[in-house]
């Protein structure tokens, strides 16, 4: 049995590890499910395979910016102890960490952000993407009430991987420096700077994706715009839920029960606590635990209820003195001697009810938060204004003098942000450049574009020449010939474009079958020994058994070897030149090939792409028993028109997708937006129907009777031949069918080819 697990496990292992062969980290992998890949650390066979995936776990490690779990701990002494046979220098930044994480769960803030900050600069000299690591470094400067020294690090940081790399690090810089904006209560850089942040993660961090949505919906809250925070918060919600994070589900129904507080919706508020409480262990995660509590409290204390508050209050109380909670951290806030405070006013003790007021002013003093400190002089100017006028007015006076320093920040940070954005926005054009350079040298496709141009030049002055020079029969023979020479290499170019595309993707296709092959080989290998042994005790029926497992085994070992056979024909087939004989062909499995490997080779130039794929296939029979999918036609040609068609379909959809996500959330613009490609048959009397769809930007009306014609593209310079459409309509045409688009711009283009059975 556990050698059918491993079996089972080996495709999902294959591609991690294939993926990471050239760095431990690799950013299509911080989405994988973390429980199931930790499974997975113990089958390892080799000791290289383990350390390849425990570095995966611990670089993608759940609840950041709280104190590090027993679980990446167990992670990280396993690495280390595993890396002590065969010493790596790339472990280094390891030990590092780990050193760090002990001081940090000791007490040791100081120390653990020193060494943090270290293992960080070993990590980029690897180029390696740590973003949990670096949302990490935030919740140290917090708890040593280091905001500036925070600001500076992330900004440093920020400007480094912006011109260095890699810009997937970039998201964590953006939410640190938020974090220190929303310290400051200058909420509007705050967001800014929390949705650059969401924009980075989105491609390849769905879950610090979506904890974007409730930072900015939580600094709508703090900054009173309660519709907005209503909107991120409550879009929040459910996306936390289907990635069962329950931490960032209890975090948000906290804010939501704020939001319904500040809104008077009490039951409401109290119900929303309540949900929170169900997704905190209170042994491991008390601070939370305490958060969500103070919400109730304060919600029965709205309703006049301090009853029934101040057991939570007491509650809170000696957790906070037991744990030395700071009034704000990452997860919330925690006011619980403004709680006392508004309790004690509702019993008419105005003694105690100003003792803990000056009590909760001290620490905001302590902790060097402003916007408490502000909160506290307004309410303490209001206790005394009856007792004691002057000391109220001295409240009074601390006040305005904090709020007029807090304008006069606010507007420096406007000018230093927007300063920083300047630079951004230089830097990114510099790195624009170098990306485009690099792409123009390595890049074939910009070559093969180059020979284009220079080739329909050539056309257009061999054109001139022929209507100065008619007379000359001889030079327009010669002239002739060499414009159909031209035209066999052009025809030559683009089929060799379309065979690139589909490399990607064989290469992709190719690897299953094989790693069929090879690992069910593995397995007769075993079970022939198995069968010698049991051969041996005479027990047969245990022979039998085993060799009807062998034959079973070695049936699929055929069907796959047939399956990469059938690959690589077809790709040989694709690559000679067309016989121009029609032949029999399955036109649903030539539709579903080509469609695949399409998809992989478009997968391979870039990883981040994505898109929902359908087909409908007609499966029914002609009068003659046929079947749909079998249609004389040369294979090789209606390939090559399927391929080109699917190929600008995914490019379509593709250019919708990186439209969509540059629209910014404030807009009332869904970016949910999903990249989806269809291709289907039909029998229609004696024609077969294909049709490629896709919800891309569709085809503007100006140009869209000049799609069909030869060099005309309205892709960029450098990425289209303006052949593929013009080769495929020949191409159907000479099978006596035709080919017709249906577009509409802005939601996409189905491509219509109708062929004689």
């Amino acid at each position: 049995m556990q050698l059918i697990k491993r079996l089972l496990l080996m495709p999902f292992l294959f591609s991690v590890l294939m993926a990471t062969q050239a760095g431990f980290s690799q950013a299509v992998h911080f989405n994988y499910n973390y429980d199931s890949l930790a499974k997975q650390v113990p089958l390892q066979k080799t000791d290289a395979e383990k350390i390849r995936l425990l570095c995966l776990l611990i670089d993608g490690m759940p609840d950041f910016g709280t104190e590090p779990t027993d679980q990446v701990m167990g992670y990280i002494d396993q690495l280390i102890s595993i890396n002590k046979k065969k010493p790596s220098s790339e472990i280094q930044p390891y030990f590092t960490m780990q050193e760090s994480f002990r001081q940090w769960r000791n007490g040791d803030f100081e120390n653990a952000l020193i060494n943090i900050k270290k293992s960080i600069d070993g990590f980029d000299r690897q180029h390696k993407i740590i973003a949990p690591l670096l949302m990490n470094v935030r919740s140290l400067h917090n708890y040593l009430n280091q905001q500036e020294e925070r600001f500076e690090f992330y900004t440093a940081k920020l400007n480094y991987y912006l011109v260095n790399g890699p810009v997937e690090n970039t998201a964590a810089c953006y939410h640190g420096i938020g974090g220190y904006y929303n310290y400051k209560a200058n909420y509007n850089l705050a967001i800014g700077n929390y949705l650059k942040a969401q924009s980075a993660f989105k491609p390849y961090f769905n879950d610090f994706y979506i904890n974007e949505f409730f930072a900015v919906g939580t600094s709508y809250l703090k900054w009173g715009n309660t519709d907005k925070a209503d909107f991120y918060l409550k879009n929040s919600l459910p996306l936390s839920i289907a990635s069962r994070a329950n931490t960032d589900i209890a975090l948000n129904l906290i804010s939501l029960s704020n939001l319904s507080y500040k809104q008077k919706k009490y039951d409401q508020a109290l119900s929303y606590a309540d949900q929170a409480v169900s997704y905190i262990d209170r042994k491991t995660d008390s601070r939370k635990y305490s958060i969500a509590m103070i919400c109730k409290a304060n919600t029965y204390l709205a309703m006049a209820k301090p009853g029934l508050a101040y057991p939570l209050l007491m509650e809170i109380k000696a957790l906070s003195d037991s744990f030395h909670f700071q009034l704000a951290s990452n997860d919330g806030e925690l006011e619980n001697d403004f709680g006392f405070y508004k309790y004690y006013q509702l019993s008419n003790d105005s003694k105690n009810a100003s003792r803990y007021l000056l009590i909760a002013l001290e620490k905001s003093v302590a902790e060097k938060s402003t916007l408490f400190q502000l909160k506290y002089l307004k309410e303490l100017a209001s206790c005394y204004e009856n007792s004691n006028p002057a000391l109220s007015m001295q409240y009074i006076n601390k006040y305005f003098t904090l709020s007029d320093k807090l304008e006069k920040e606010g507007d420096k940070f406007k000018v230093a942000q927007y300063e920083i954005e300047q630079k951004e926005s230089e830097q990114d054009q510099n790195i624009t450049a170098l990306k485009q350079e690099k792409a123009i040298q390595a890049a074939t496709i910009s070559q093969r574009n180059t020979i284009m141009w220079i080739s329909l030049m050539a056309l257009f002055l061999i054109v001139v020449s022929m209507v100065f020079l008619y007379r000359q029969f001889h030079n327009n023979r010669k002239t002739l010939r060499s414009l159909r020479k031209t035209q066999r290499q052009l025809i030559m170019a683009e089929k060799m474009a379309s065979l690139g595309e589909l490399t990607a993707g064989i290469a992709h296709e190719i690897q299953n079958p094989l790693n069929f092959v090879n690992n069910f080989s593995e397995v007769n290998t075993e079970l022939i020994d198995e069968l010698s042994e049991e051969a041996d005790k005479g027990n047969l029926d245990e022979v039998k058994t085993i060799a009807k497992d062998i034959k079973e085994n070695e049936q699929k070992i055929n069907h796959h070897g047939k399956r990469a056979d059938a690959i690589v024909k077809g790709m040989l087939q694709h690559s000679r030149s067309s016989s121009g004989v029609k032949e029999p062909t399955d036109i649903n499995a030539l539709c579903d090939e080509y469609l695949r490997l399409s998809y992989h080779g478009i997968r391979a130039k870039d990883k981040s792409f994505n898109a929902t794929i359908k087909t409908d296939f007609d499966n029914s029979l002609s009068a003659d028993e046929a079947g749909i999918g079998n249609i004389n036609i040369i294979p090789q040609d209606i390939g090559r028109v399927i391929l080109n068609l699917l190929t600008n379909a995914f490019y379509a959809v593709d250019e919708k997708k990186k439209v969509s996500t540059e629209v910014t959330p404030f807009e009332k613009v869904s970016p949910l937006y999903e990249p989806t490609v269809s291709i289907s048959t039909k029998r229609i009397s004696d024609k077969v129907e294909i049709k490629v769809t896709d919800n891309g930007k569709g085809i503007p009306e100006k140009v869209l009777d000049k799609i069909f014609q030869p060099f005309f593209t309205t892709k960029p310079t450098g990425q289209g031949t303006g052949l593929g459409l013009s080769l495929s309509y020949d191409i159907v045409k000479a099978h006596g069918g035709e080919i017709k688009v249906e577009t509409k711009e802005g939601a996409g283009s189905t491509f219509i080819i109708q062929i004689p059975n």
